[in-house]
């Protein structure tokens, strides 16, 4: 009895000593090994990780909101975190921005590789050009769409703009019963963004905003953005959560990977089947691509990822930031942002016919200009841009920065810089980019990025947004609708804090015509002339 007591408690030491140990060796390894790259030594950390999960979770719903917080609680414009495995940088202000994406931008050209977006939502197709690693392929594909955007080549796109943007303004006319019934103006941009890049990339386009694939399309496309979020995809900074029981995201990823596929793959099947009969200049990219495939050495996927991320990158980015500014502009505060931008225009153009018609080629308002700029620091697309990845290792005030490390932007911080925008920072106003001693220095605003990844689309979505807002403006009086007004919180106006790109919530606008029979007259005319610019185009009348 006392041997078995001996042997049971041996047993029970052994056993304590054994769970011990491997205690402490996950611990050690959890702590010092588990993490991708140490702590770098002069750049601050933020305290308090979780041995996990680092910050990751502490980050909560709201990542940029958050950090922008931690920049101000500690004062500390560029600090490092831990995003699970991850070690990460995040940058807060515009100097930063500019030391680490402009100054050192050969140093901060690479993207990192991620389980959800490149090994699952990608893994039937191509990651886009943006999302993609830095390697040669990338470097090629940048160079193809670099030639599809440079300036003479959106002017080639004037005719498509023309038409979408009238597509717009004939729409929310007409929709609201000339103005005497307030609507909201959300699906009017999306379809525009996604009729742009459907032109532009395919020489296709929905004509109604009630088409079930164009509603279909958005949904997909808002799901797969969701999967570059910090916020939602946990499986990507700890990898163990890929494994344990069924991942919701993973599946979710799949599914819509399949639907995206399919309307790819149609698209561009419609494209290859109609080549040999269109006769001419090729007129939108994926017949350009298909065509010059052999001289540019692409192949399949180099076109799927070329086409993806312009249909991907395009759209996005053009829509949300024109919402939310037309919700700005129909408030009390933007009443005299709308009337000074008429009056802007009014004074480099002989009558409103005139400016709706030239806007297309030329940019000479530059309150309507400054608007644009606003707008997309304000309210940037993306509020936390998607992560770079040093490509080299460098040096930043005295800190050693290996290569290897996450980088983050975020936009809401960098672009409301006080040292930067003046002590106005948090305010939305045009009128900053009119004075001519206003001090911001290239790239004024990081709604695009910066440096060698800067997005590819930055000339063609200035121009977009300029030619509507000047249209709209030139079109209609926007007024809020009392009952269902916007929320132009720099912060709170997202419908969802978790979604990568900053869709504002449902608000209602009145669009009341400046002057029906000039509006009627340059619809008339548009209608006209499209239908000889653009044959063979499924449009709907823009004169009802």
């Amino acid at each position: 009895m006392d041997i078995m007591f001996l042997i049971s408690n041996s047993t029970v030491l052994v056993l304590s000593g054994l769970f011990l140990t491997t205690t402490a060796v996950v611990y050690v390894y959890l702590r010092f090994f588990y993490v991708d790259i140490p702590k770098i030594d002069g750049i601050p950390e933020i305290p308090s990780g979780e041995i996990l999960a680092g910050h990751l979770y502490k980050l909560g719903n709201d990542h940029a909101t958050t950090a922008e917080a931690w920049a101000s609680k500690y004062g500390w414009p560029v600090f490092q975190l831990r995003m699970g495995q991850r070690r990460a940088i995040m940058l807060n202000s515009f100097e930063a921005a500019r030391d680490w994406m402009v100054k050192n931008q050969a140093a901060t050209l690479d993207r990192p590789w991620f389980h959800t977006f490149h090994g699952v939502i990608s893994a039937t197709s191509a990651a886009t050009i943006g999302t993609s690693p830095w390697d040669e392929r990338t470097k090629k594909q940048r160079r193809v769409v670099g030639s599809f955007t440079t300036g003479p080549s959106i002017q080639k796109l004037r005719k498509v703009l023309h038409m979408e943007t009238c597509a717009v303004i004939s729409s929310l006319y007409y929709d609201s019963q000339k103005g005497r019934t307030d609507i909201m103006p959300h699906i009017y941009q999306e379809r525009l963004a996604l009729n742009l890049m459907m032109m532009f990339c395919y020489g296709t386009r929905f004509s109604s905003v009630e088409d079930p694939l164009l509603l279909q399309i958005l949904k997909d496309g808002s799901t797969i953005a969701s999967f570059r979020s910090t916020s939602s995809n946990a499986q990507d900074f700890i990898p163990h959560l890929r494994y344990l029981g069924e991942n919701k995201r993973t599946a979710t990823a799949k599914e819509v990977r399949g639907r995206r596929d399919q309307w790819l793959a149609k698209m561009l099947d419609n494209v290859r089947g109609n080549l040999n009969l269109r006769t001419g200049p090729k007129k939108s990219v994926a017949e350009m691509l298909l065509v010059d495939s052999s001289k540019d050495d692409l192949t399949e996927l180099d076109i799927k990822t070329i086409l993806g991320g312009l249909m991907s990158g395009g759209f996005e980015t053009i829509y949300s930031t024109a919402i939310i500014t037309i919700g700005m502009l129909s408030t009390l505060q933007g009443q005299p942002m709308q009337q000074e931008a008429y009056e802007d225009i009014m004074k480099v153009y002989d009558t409103p016919a005139d400016a709706f018609n030239l806007c297309l080629t030329e940019e000479k308002s530059p309150y309507v200009m400054g608007l644009v700029k606003e707008a997309l620091r304000f309210f940037p697309p993306l509020k936390l841009l998607p992560a770079r990845q040093t490509y080299t290792e460098f040096v930043y005030q005295g800190a050693t920065i290996p290569k290897g490390v996450l980088v983050y932007m975020n936009t809401q911080a960098i672009n409301r810089d006080k040292n930067t925008y003046g002590p106005d920072a948090d305010q939305f106003r045009p009128g900053r980019w009119v004075e001519k001693d206003h001090g911001i220095p290239p790239p004024y605003h990081f709604a695009f990025g910066a440096g060698g990844r800067m997005c590819t689309a930055v000339n063609f979505s200035n121009r977009v947004l300029y030619a509507l807002f000047l249209r709209l403006i030139i079109s209609f009086n926007m007024t809020e609708n009392k009952l269902s007004p916007p929320n132009t919180d720099y912060i709170n106006y997202k419908r969802d804090s978790t979604e990568s790109n900053a869709i504002a919530s449902k608000f209602k606008v009145n669009f009341t015509p400046r002057d029906t029979a000039v509006l009627e007259q340059c619809l008339e005319q548009a209608q006209d002339e499209l239908t000889d610019l653009l044959p063979g185009v499924v449009a709907e009348p823009l004169i009802r």
